[in-house]
């Protein structure tokens, strides 16, 4: 009987998977307004290279059968960055597997829980369809003025990533000689706020004080 039961839960989940997972790709699709570059696919917001940029990457929805919900994962590549990585040879590991510059996923966010409410990170898997269309008008929100503009930022090497790096830099492989070179890339100043934020033990941005102080005064007076 515990079999027969617990069976079609099984299917009726897989169902509700299906009902939502088709919708939120219709949903996204339809709304998110995005470059050439970027298709959304069945569960993928795809961020594909360009003829001028050999960066990539991609947002994610994996559904989790312990929490019944879905989180959000992203992670983006980038040879220019990898290659100033390989240059500058850090006496210290990257938080990321080798090749991937950013990556996170929702259940990472801690305190900080911008994707969904929930301890996890996940999004509940909608059971009808009013919650249907909530769940999908929450995903694309967080998609549009979160998820998607983070990316693009390191994507695009804009000097706005340094904000989002000096706010999680576990999520980025290397968010001291990131953030360096967004400086020399745009000939940026950081404030003393910002600077302060950068060398705080705390923060976990620098991987070796001297190091990292010494790079950051080369490249400074360069």
């Amino acid at each position: 009987m515990l079999e027969v039961i617990k069976e079609q839960k099984m299917s009726v989940t897989a169902e509700l998977r299906k009902l939502f997972e088709t919708e939120l790709h219709n949903y996204l699709k339809a709304n998110l307004v995005c470059a050439s570059n970027i298709k959304c696919l069945k569960k993928e917001i795809s961020i594909k290279k360009t003829k001028d940029n050999e960066a990539s990457g991609y947002i994610c929805f994996d559904f989790l059968n312990n929490a019944r919900g879905y989180c959000l994962c992203t992670s983006v590549d980038s040879p220019e960055l990898i290659d100033f990585f390989n240059k500058v040879n850090p006496p210290y590991r990257s938080n990321k597997p080798e090749g991937v510059v950013y990556a996170m996923n929702t259940s990472m966010e801690g305190s900080f829980k911008s994707f969904a409410p929930n301890f996890g990170g996940t999004v509940d898997l909608p059971r009808n369809e009013e919650e249907r269309k909530k769940a999908c008008e929450w995903i694309y929100t967080k998609v549009k003025d979160i998820y998607l503009p983070r990316a693009m930022n390191l994507i695009e090497l804009k000097p706005e990533a340094v904000k989002d790096i000096i706010l999680f830099p576990n999520y980025y492989a290397y968010p001291f000689l990131i953030i360096l070179y967004l400086i020399k890339k745009h000939n940026m100043s950081l404030s003393d706020k910002d600077m302060e934020s950068v060398f705080s033990k705390r923060k976990r941005i620098i991987g070796n004080k001297s190091f990292d102080k010494q790079l950051l005064e080369k490249y400074l007076s360069e």
